[in-house]
């Protein structure tokens, strides 16, 4: 099963690579046609095309995460509501499987993963390891410490329903709290997006409402000149509004 989920995992990572590596090249050529009306000035921006894939694919990587995280919390709380029931470790994870796949459907990241942690515990893996893996499969901070914690209460023998409880309920308040920082930043970054697209909207509109406004700028070498200073301001621009809209809770 771990090794289905790494192929699996590997051919959408392709997926997700071509499809950012298609949004730089399209929007290279936005750019060339834009500021060059230009076939070679599409290759010489390339080096754009590498940077604005990698940001695209770097988004995609943050908004999985973010939605890992949700699922996480939830899925904690149910697990937790399992414990509180009375339910053994090994049956609460089962019960928080249903539960996320009830809330997130059967292919979300947490009912994958809470269904595989009763599939290692069925073949007679520790819980505590089966947890373990979980954690490192997920690569989140809040994953690692509920791993850590619930495995250092299964090696001592402490109360493992007492910690369970205690664990998730500052896990989930943390996880509630980025979740509100994000909300609030959502709109910021939207706004950014759209400040980007300004300028090339209105390079579009001079274009299909005045034809050969922009010819003076394309067709003599100062105004190429002029056309680069703009696309190099541009750039920046661009560049200085992603550091401003990535920010990391």
């Amino acid at each position: 099963m771990t090794g289905k989920r790494r192929t699996t995992g590997s051919g959408a990572s392709m997926r997700r690579r071509a499809e950012a590596w298609l949004y730089g090249l399209a929007l290279a050529g936005v750019l060339a046609y834009l500021f060059y009306r230009s076939l070679p000035a599409f290759f010489l921006l390339l080096p754009a095309a590498w940077y604005f894939s990698r940001k695209y694919e770097a988004g995609k990587k943050r908004e999985d995460r973010r939605a890992a995280s949700r699922q996480l919390r939830d899925g904690l709380l149910a697990l937790s509501a399992s414990v509180r029931a009375g339910h053994s470790g090994e049956n609460a994870f089962l019960d928080a499987a249903r539960e996320v796949e009830f809330l997130y459907g059967k292919n979300s990241v947490m009912a994958e993963g809470f269904y595989r942690v009763s599939a290692r515990v069925g073949i007679n893996m520790p819980l505590e390891k089966a947890v373990r893996e979980l954690a490192e499969e997920l690569d989140l901070p809040e994953g690692f410490s509920f791993a850590e914690v619930f495995g250092a209460a299964r090696r001592t023998g402490g109360r493992t329903d007492q910690v369970i409880q205690e664990t998730v309920q500052i896990l989930s308040g943390r996880l509630e709290a980025q979740e509100e920082i994000y909300t609030l930043l959502r709109g910021r970054q939207y706004e950014l997006k759209i400040m980007k697209a300004v300028p090339l909207l209105i390079l579009f509109y001079m274009d299909l409402t005045s034809p050969g406004f922009f010819e003076v700028l394309y067709g003599t070498l100062p105004g190429r000149v002029v056309m680069t200073v703009c696309l190099a301001v541009y750039l920046a621009a661009w560049a200085l509004a992603d550091r401003i809209g990535t920010i990391e809770v």
